[in-house]
């Protein structure tokens, strides 16, 4: 038996990828300079992912320069490193 669910972005740099590509889908139908906080954070627990892969992967995102989070905490705005 298996009682330990999949987890498809335990690793942060998994989860910081996927960030990147709900982001970047979110900036081009929004057209919108930013992605906000609590419609990544939903899709990205739609996609299979949790709270802490969640945390895990803007941490990530942030040290390696691909997404910055504003003063607010509401919006997640695309560095140029992330956008590639």
């Amino acid at each position: 038996m298996k009682y330990v669910t999949d987890r498809p972005f335990a690793a942060p740099e998994a989860a910081a990828r996927k960030l990147l590509d709900l982001v970047r889908a979110s900036i081009a139908e929004s057209g919108l300079p930013y992605a906000y906080t609590g419609a990544t954070n939903t899709a990205f627990t739609r996609t299979g992912g949790s709270l802490l892969d969640y945390a895990a992967g803007i941490r990530h995102a942030v040290a390696r320069k691909w997404l910055e989070i504003d003063r607010s905490g509401t919006r997640i705005i695309l560095l140029p490193d992330g956008a590639e």
